[in-house]
């Protein structure tokens, strides 16, 4: 049968290719129309014209064996996180709480399952004093790490810090039961229940921890504390020197030992101990506190201011120090050192009510009734309780019932002045949004892991 002539310039081109070369197409002429396109298509493409069926580049993230777009955005964020975490690392070493603090959450909002990140943001919280902010921390370690056994300690310890002590018992119990060869588990779950008000269970703890190797001076002092709470002074006593002699940096049973002394009445041998301690740590506040109040007690008043302005370098917070301190001085007529004090704790916190009365007084006895009666205006306007506002009324209640009348019209004037600059105050102050993340604030305060609180102000687990 003879082949049809091409019709149009296309099939003409091919027509004449395939007569060149030789290899005529065979069969139906539709067939061959059919197969005579795909060489079309395939030679457009740049292929070779009878490479008809060619696979073409598959794509890449479709290639077995490579990441999907999803795997490769979770790449990403993970290494973001391992980023902040490390940069939070080195803010942590160079004192930066707050700033380190951020990093970490940063890297915890990139990366939740990160080892760690949670561990030590809770970590930076307790040196805080900022005790929930901690244990809402801990919680998310664990609930990311079930395996970080550390965290879920802090976790009870923290909770029982709160109030919290059946929640604190119940994980502390959990932590024992799968870690029971460590002794430090067996002391925090002690502590738990001394503040839940179980101090028979807490001692079997604390003896069950000392069972275990190595043994501590912080489970010595801890037991001398449990037996000193039940009445046991004698024992408590021993206990508190094993831990002593344990450890040469051991200054919190120094303390606790002092505080028997000072309660027996030997003052002398109180005071030595509070000294000891305070040399063992010189940052131990219940130390110096205590010696400040045992020379009060002696008489020593120099000594006692002197003390007092050491306690407030440690813990310029500290109004009742403040306070105390000032009369001191006030007492021995320096009233120049009353006043500087005073004017510190002013410095260290403006919005204090506290710290405004105590700089009240100190302004009182140098004559100057003015200046101490704004002082208890401003008192009772940041006064955040009761109580500190019905105190610093109370002192301008006596203030305006000795004064003159000439002094009581200054007063007034003075008061209406006051409250006529708050007024203006009020109307220029522009609501600012709460911070959806707290940070700690002041200054931070190393944090002693597992340490009960104590039962004085200066007694020290």
């Amino acid at each position: 049968m003879r082949a049809r002539r091409p019709a149009g310039p296309l099939e003409a081109r091919l027509y004449w290719r395939r007569r060149r070369s030789g290899s005529p197409l065979p069969g139906r002429s539709s067939l061959n129309a059919v197969l005579q396109t795909l060489v079309l298509f395939a030679t457009l493409a740049g292929a070779a014209p009878g490479d008809t069926v060619r696979e073409s580049a598959p794509a890449p993230l479709l290639v077995p064996g490579r990441t999907s777009p999803a795997d490769t955005i979770w790449m990403r964020r993970r290494s973001l996180a391992r980023r902040h975490y490390e940069t939070g690392l080195r803010l942590e070493q160079d004192g930066a709480n707050a700033a380190a603090i951020v990093a970490y959450r940063l890297a915890v909002r990139s990366d939740p399952g990160i080892a760690d990140a949670n561990y030590r943001m809770g970590r930076l919280f307790l040196a805080a004093g900022q005790v929930r902010e901690a244990v809402k921390a801990f919680a998310a370690e664990v609930e990311a790490q079930p395996g970080n056994l550390t965290a879920l300690r802090e976790l009870g310890l923290g909770l029982s810090r709160l109030g919290e002590h059946a929640g604190a018992i119940e994980r502390l119990e959990a932590l024992t039961r799968r870690a029971p060869a460590e002794g430090e588990n067996w002391r925090a779950l002690a502590y738990a229940r001394m503040g839940a008000g179980q101090p028979q269970a807490a001692e079997a703890d604390l003896r069950r921890a000392l069972t275990l190797p190595p043994e501590t001076a912080s489970e010595r002092r801890d037991l001398g504390f449990v037996l000193a709470a039940t009445g046991r002074d004698s024992a408590a006593r021993v206990e508190y020197r094993r831990a002593i002699a344990l450890d040469p940096k051991e200054a919190g049973a120094c303390v606790n030992l002092a505080n028997l002394d000072r309660a027996s009445g030997d003052l002398e041998q109180a005071l030595a101990g509070y000294r000891e301690a305070a040399r063992r740590d010189s940052s131990l506040v219940p130390a110096v506190m205590g010696e400040a109040q045992v020379l009060v007690e002696l008489g020593r008043m120099e000594e006692a201011g002197a003390a007092y302005r050491r306690l407030l370098r440690l813990d310029p917070g500290d109004v009742e120090a403040r306070r105390r301190a000032v009369r001191i001085y006030q007492t021995l007529g320096r009233e120049d050192v009353a006043l500087e004090l005073a004017r510190e704790g002013v410095r260290h916190d403006q919005r204090s009510s506290e710290a405004r009365s105590v700089l009240g007084v100190a302004l009182e006895a140098q004559g100057r009734r003015r200046e101490a009666a704004m002082e208890w205006r401003r008192a009772v306007a940041l006064a955040r309780d009761a109580g500190a506002r019905e105190g610093a009324l109370s002192l301008l209640a006596r203030l305006n019932a000795a004064a003159s009348d000439s002094l009581r019209a200054a007063f007034a004037a003075d008061s209406a002045a006051f409250e006529r600059e708050r007024a203006r105050t009020r109307r220029r102050a522009v609501p600012v949004p709460a911070a959806s993340d707290s940070l700690p604030g002041g200054p931070p305060r190393e944090a002693v892991p597992g340490r009960p609180a104590a039962p004085s102000r200066t007694d020290a687990r």
